[in-house]
């Protein structure tokens, strides 16, 4: 396969540029995946959040959390207790 190579120093540099830009344009675009997620996850620890506050203690004991808990689950630092 015969590939074009260019020896003009403005070819040379623009392609340098392009390799640097898509680069660039890759690592902004995992950051902006990652700060969905993250969106993600702060949205449905709030959606958790509220259910499990509009919760009677007596249905959050059903399920095996304490009022003081609800925070904590919600974010989903909890763990249950073997």
């Amino acid at each position: 396969m015969n590939a074009f190579v260019s020896h003009h120093p403005a070819a040379v540099t623009l392609e340098a540029l392009a390799r640097a830009l898509a680069g660039g344009a890759r690592a902004a675009r995992r950051a902006a995946i990652g700060l969905d997620q993250w969106a993600a996850r702060r949205r449905r620890a709030g959606r958790d959040l509220a259910t499990l506050a509009g919760m009677s203690d007596r249905e959050l004991a059903d399920i095996g959390i304490d009022r003081a808990s609800v925070p904590a689950v919600a974010s989903g630092a909890w763990q249950r207790d073997r």
